[in-house]
């Protein structure tokens, strides 16, 4: 919402629309001129042409927003996880990027192949109207016109 100024935005289709059209749908105007949503990330890099917001993983530990090199577009930073459900969905490897398997995973020395898949989202993203009022007036951003007024416009 503060990224894009409650302006009209175009979601790249499959898992992030799946996920995240129905919230877009219900808090942003819909319209010409929509902004673009990509998604950036380790891995994947930027996509071109480059869209005019990008989904951004955080980093696990520290939580800063992965940021593309040279670049200072406009990011919304992700769960680390959600981040990789959205660019790797079909991801079902028990492999870790780096150390040791964990226990289990290997049987009588060959890799098994019945681990339990990732969790999937059981139905679309509708956030809680009360924890997204909460959130927005507290970002920086509700001090522009075209928040504000989106703002004044959901009050009771």
């Amino acid at each position: 919402m503060a990224v894009t100024e409650d302006r009209p935005v175009a979601l790249p289709s499959g898992p992030v629309t799946d996920l995240l059209g129905h919230a877009v749908g219900r808090y942003l105007p819909t319209g010409p001129d929509a902004r673009t949503v990509g998604l950036a990330g380790p891995g994947i890099g930027t996509p071109r042409p480059r869209p005019d917001v990008l989904l951004v993983p955080r980093h696990p530990v520290t939580g800063t927003p992965w940021r593309p090199p040279a670049d200072d577009a406009e990011v919304v930073p992700l769960d680390n996880g959600v981040w990789a459900f959205l660019a790797h969905p079909d991801e079902t490897s028990p492999l870790p990027a780096s150390g040791l398997l964990p226990d289990g995973v290997l049987r009588d020395g060959v890799l098994r192949d019945d681990y339990p898949l990732p969790p999937r989202p059981w139905r679309p993203l509708t956030p809680d109207d009360y924890a997204f009022e909460y959130t927005l007036v507290r970002l920086p951003a509700i001090r522009t016109p075209r928040l504000r007024r989106y703002h004044e416009g959901r009050r009771p």
